[in-house]
């Protein structure tokens, strides 16, 4: 059942061009979503480009055909809610390029759910 809701959301995600879902929700700690978080970037081969632990957030972004000093930034916040669960929410670091950005956005949060597993 998972899988199949994945697949449905890779396919509106990649149909569409627009990034529908940039947040997930997990019913575990912050600092196990946070671990596993970090893990998900190396799976789909991006770049940390920079995280603080205490604030819970992250830079990271893709990596260019062409240099492997370019690509495109993401910015990643991690917020613990109330009932002991944890949002994590992936946006674009530039608004223009989040339609860009949406397919490796995507790609970054079915890793993490993999993880997450």
């Amino acid at each position: 059942m998972r899988r199949a809701l994945i697949v449905l959301f890779l396919i509106a995600t990649f149909g569409s061009g627009l990034a529908v879902a940039e947040n997930r929700n997990y019913t575990k700690p912050i600092e196990s979503v946070w671990d596993a978080a970090i893990k998900a970037v190396r799976d789909v081969d991006f770049v940390l480009l920079d995280s603080n632990r205490m604030e819970h957030e992250f830079e990271m972004r893709t990596k260019s055909w062409y240099s492997h000093k370019t690509g495109m930034t993401m910015e990643v916040t991690l917020v613990a809610t109330s009932d002991s669960s944890t949002t994590i929410s992936v946006t674009a670091a530039d608004p223009e390029r989040a339609k860009k950005l949406a397919k490796h956005i995507a790609e970054y949060l079915v890793a993490l759910d993999e993880r997450m597993d």
